[in-house]
């Protein structure tokens, strides 16, 4: 069940919220907890009841270990319970793609039937660890089964994330039990925030998807222009698609009375890869950052520190060594394919430079530069993340950025007489109302991903007036002409 799909709005959504908040109201805080764990159970279940079963399966294995760590406190038993949830994670996502290489590698052949990875596991196998980790260290309690449940399976944020911590969501979880309430109202809030991203999704973002789709069907033959117009509008599609995502999840919590963690925070503005990545998929760097860079520089500055290890040695174990393992597993992550892999390389190899720049105490550049070079390696970082396969996305890179020459469409045929231009055949832009159709949606697209405002980092600041009300009337109808179209995230296949 899609956030956009007729069901959910219609249906799901204000039977669960009217029956949770009855339940709050009438029957306590301990009911309604429980009532919303059977209504995401029935969320998820929607799509696979088999793949419930195994998510539950894995909730309570993590839940029981998470018990036995809070006593223990003992990292080798954090470490074999965190490796079966990575084996588990492994097997369904990652089986094909180590087996392929191997068979590669070894000249063994292996019969492999299609892979099928259950929705969400990514994000929900490492909002687990997170919190088994914190509990071995000793920052958080295991609370009681049902609110442990709600906290992995809380429908707005099961699927793609935001990847929740325990600290932040355990508490409000303690109040609801408690029948504690919010001191500000977020029915409201969150309505207005999930509508705005409804309409970033499915008015924006799904307009993009057509052209794109266009561009990256692999083999064809594409031209200098094509490859550039299709990376950028793959980027403002993700970007639309994710955000909006992000957007509704926060929307969706606050209407039942739970504040979410925001995940961007117009990231297209950014002028270094650093500022980039602290505001592109927030939670997600933030993992990465907590356990895995975190620990291993910290290692690696003790190590330097017992060895006398300084200069550039220093600064490719502290820094750039961390950096590149967390990306290396952010590309992974992503993803079993070598564009992924690579993905992940490019965005460390960018971070790595950035920090070396600031570690040599080089003159800061101009802002318009560093928005450019920040452009051009997430474009680079994208077009991996889009391919089908490495020889796709070195195609398009070797037309971006080494074309064999600048051509126009036969349908400019005029205008490149006039100016002594070469014509050629383009194979997505070859009908000029198409052409003008995608480059329209660029040039608005583009302003709005670092013009349109982020209510969900403050939600409590979206307050009723007639400006609000207009705005969300506008979305509301803008997005309902395109509900019952077939979509989906680009992000549920991660």
């Amino acid at each position: 069940m899609l956030f956009t799909d007729p069901v959910f709005i219609f249906a799901f959504l204000p039977a669960t919220v009217v029956l949770y908040f009855l339940a709050r109201r009438f029957l306590g805080g301990r009911v309604a907890i429980w009532f919303m764990v059977v209504a995401s159970a029935g969320f998820y279940g929607y799509w696979s009841v088999k793949y419930l079963a195994l998510l539950m399966s894995q909730i309570l294995f993590n839940y029981y270990f998470a018990k036995r760590l809070s006593r223990s406190q003992s990292r080798a038993l954090l470490w074999l319970v965190i490796g079966i949830n990575l084996a588990l994670l492994g097997y369904f996502k990652y089986r094909n793609f180590f087996l392929d290489n191997l068979g590669i590698i070894t000249g063994w052949q292996f019969h492999l039937a299609a892979l099928f990875v259950p929705l969400g596991i990514s994000f929900h196998t490492f909002q687990q660890i997170t919190y088994l980790t914190d509990v071995t260290d000793g920052e958080g309690e295991v609370p009681p089964l049902p609110q442990y449940i709600l906290f992995v399976t809380f429908f707005p944020q099961l699927i793609a994330g935001p990847i929740v911590l325990h600290r932040e969501m355990g508490r409000q979880l303690a109040a609801v039990a408690d029948n504690k309430w919010l001191d500000k109202p977020s029915f409201g809030p969150g309505f207005a925030i999930f509508c705005f991203g409804l309409f970033k999704k499915v008015c924006l973002a799904d307009n993009l998807a057509n052209f794109v789709d266009a561009v990256f069907q692999w083999p064809q033959p594409l031209q200098f222009l094509e490859a550039w117009f299709g990376a950028v509008g793959y980027a403002l599609q993700l970007f639309f698609d994710f955000s909006g995502y992000s957007d509704m999840a926060v929307g969706l919590g606050l209407m039942c009375g739970f504040v979410l963690p925001f995940n961007f925070n117009v990231p297209f503005a950014a002028t270094s890869m650093t500022e980039y990545w602290k505001r592109w998929h927030i939670t997600m760097t933030r993992f990465f950052t907590m356990y895995v860079y975190s620990p291993v520089s910290l290692a690696a500055h003790r190590l330097a520190a017992e060895r006398d290890i300084g200069g550039v040695p220093a600064f490719l174990l502290c820094i750039a060594w961390p950096t590149f393992l967390a990306f290396l597993a952010s590309g992974l992550w992503h993803g079993a394919g070598w564009t992924f892999i690579v993905f992940g390389l490019v965005n460390a190899i960018g971070l790595i430079i950035n920090h070396a720049w600031r570690e040599a105490n080089m003159p800061r550049l101009p802002k318009a530069l560093g928005w450019f070079l920040t452009a051009l390696v997430i474009l680079v970082s994208l077009v991996y993340f889009r391919s089908t396969s490495m020889a796709q996305a070195d195609s398009m890179l070797r037309l971006m950025f080494f074309p064999d020459r600048i051509a126009l469409p036969l349908w400019a045929d005029s205008l490149a007489g006039r100016m002594h231009l070469p014509l050629t055949f383009f194979e997505v832009f070859q009908a000029a109302n198409f052409t003008a159709h995608y480059l329209a949606l660029l040039l608005l697209l583009a302003p709005l991903s670092v013009l349109l405002p982020n209510p969900s980092m403050q939600p409590f600041k979206v307050t009723p007036s007639f400006r609000t009300a207009f705005a969300v009337a506008a979305m509301v109808w803008l997005t309902l002409g395109w509900l019952g179209e077939p979509r989906t995230f680009l992000y549920f296949q991660f």
